[in-house]
C-alpha cells in the first residue's frame, strides 16, 4: 500500500503478481461466504414456499427471508461489480488483470454480460434512483382508462402523505423469489469460477512458489482452504475494520499515535472501551 499522505493511504497499487493474488483472492473469500449464506436463505425461501397452503404469504414471513437474500446480494455485488475509485471489484479488477497482462485472455461473453447486469443491479439498488419518481406518474397516466383520458388527469395527493406499508405478499411473489434466487446463484457461481481460474493463472506465473501438501501428494494447484474462526473486537480483523475507516475518513497518517487512536482495546490502553465503546464514531467499522 502506498505510504505518504492521507489519501495515499485510500489506494493499494498492484505492481506484481504477488499483489494481484492479494486482491483476488480477497474478492474471492468474500464472494465464498456470502455466497453461501445466499444459497442458505435461498433455502429458506424454498421451504417457506412449500410450507405455505395460502394465498398469501404473512410479510413478516416474507420480509425475514427477502431481507437476508438482499443483504447477501448487496454484499457480493460489491465483490463483483463496484466503480468506485478508491474500492476493488472484480468487474474493474479484471481490466487491470488484462491491462498488466497478468491474464491472457479477456473475459467470455457470458461472464461479461453477467458482471454488466450486475453493475445495474448495484447502481439501481445501491441509491434512490429518480426514475422511480417518473416511473410513478407514468404508470398513472397510463392507468386512466382510453375512454377517459381526454377528460381525466392526475393529481397528486400532498396531504396526508400516504406511508405504505405491506401486511401479506401474493404467495406468487414468493414463488417468483424462489426463482429469482436460483437465477443470481447460477449467475454468482459462474462468475465465482471466473475470478478461481484468473487466480490460478496469476498464481502460476510466480516463479519459485511453494508446493502444498494435499490428500494426493504435493501440488502447485491454489487450495481452498475454509478456517473457522471467531470474530472478536480487537483481533487482527477488527483493527484491518478500524484502520480502514480511519483512512476512508482521512484521519489516518500511518503514525503509531493514529493506529492507536483507532483500533479498538478493551484493556483501557485507548479511548474506544467501556462505557465509549458504543458511542464511538470508529466502532462502526466493527459492525458493517
Amino acid at each position: 500500500m502506498s505510504g505518504g499522505t492521507k489519501q495515499q493511504f485510500k489506494q493499494f497499487s498492484i505492481t506484481c503478481a504477488e499483489d494481484a493474488c492479494l486482491v483476488l483472492g480477497m474478492l474471492i473469500s468474500g464472494m465464498t461466504v456470502n455466497l453461501e449464506k445466499y444459497k442458505e436463505y435461498a433455502s429458506e425461501a424454498e421451504s417457506l414456499l412449500e410450507s405455505t397452503q395460502e394465498e398469501y404469504v404473512p410479510a413478516k414471513e416474507y420480509d425475514d427471508v427477502n431481507d437476508k437474500l438482499l443483504y447477501r446480494q448487496r454484499e457480493i455485488l460489491k465483490f463483483t461489480a463496484d466503480h468506485q475509485s478508491s474500492s476493488f471489484s472484480y468487474i474493474d479488477l479484471r481490466k487491470i488483470l488484462e491491462k498488466h497482462k497478468y491474464v491472457s485472455s479477456p473475459l467470455s461473453e457470458e461472464v461479461s454480460a453477467i458482471l454488466s447486469e450486475f453493475l445495474d443491479v448495484r447502481n439501481w439498488t445501491f441509491h434512490n434512483p429518480q426514475s422511480l419518481m417518473v416511473a410513478a406518474k407514468e404508470v398513472a397516466h397510463k392507468d386512466i382508462p382510453d375512454e377517459l383520458k381526454e377528460i381525466a388527469q392526475v393529481t397528486p395527493q400532498l396531504n396526508p402523505v400516504l406511508i405504505r406499508k405491506i401486511c401479506r405478499y401474493e404467495l406468487v411473489m414468493l414463488a417468483s423469489l424462489t426463482i429469482h434466487a436460483q437465477k443470481r446463484i447460477e449467475q454468482f457461481e459462474k462468475v465465482l469460477r471466473s475470478m478461481k481460474t484468473d487466480y490460478q493463472e496469476i498464481y502460476d506465473s510466480i516463479e519459485n512458489k511453494p508446493f502444498l501438501m494435499t490428500a494426493h501428494g504435493l501440488s502447485d494447484r491454489v487450495q481452498y482452504v475454509e478456517l473457522k474462526a471467531t470474530s472478536g473486537l480487537s483481533d487482527y480483523h477488527s483493527d484491518i475494520a478500524q484502520i480502514s475507516m480511519a483512512i476512508q475518513k482521512s484521519k489516518y497518517d500511518g503514525s503509531d499515535e493514529k493506529f492507536n487512536d483507532w483500533v479498538v482495546r478493551l484493556d483501557g490502553e485507548n479511548s474506544c472501551c467501556d462505557s465509549t465503546l458504543t458511542k464511538d464514531p470508529q466502532n462502526e467499522a466493527n459492525h458493517k
